[in-house]
């Protein structure tokens, strides 16, 4: 049985609305991806060709963020079914 979140991103994918479903879902379930303080110094904030932009709200954390690139984006890409493919912070 596939995942609902499996089941929700497939209902929009090749739709002109579909990287603004994800990003929106991201959006709600972004504390409880990446935990409370990383999800207080950034935030998901656009999805352009699989890439995920993430607005760092603190510039001290970018360096942080990007030694964190990977372990985030194996996450992200588990809870979207692989339509987060890339990471860029903004």
């Amino acid at each position: 049985m596939e995942p609902v979140s499996e089941v929700l991103f497939s209902l929009f994918r090749g739709t002109p609305r579909h990287e603004e479903w994800v990003v929106s879902c991201l959006e709600g379930a972004w504390p409880g991806l990446l935990g409370e303080r990383l999800a207080c110094v950034c935030r998901p904030l656009a999805l352009e060709k699989s890439r995920l932009v993430v607005e760092v709200l603190d510039p001290l954390w970018v360096q942080a963020l990007a030694d964190l690139q990977e372990e985030m984006l194996a996450k992200l890409q588990a809870a979207t079914g692989g339509a987060v493919r890339s990471l860029r912070f903004k």
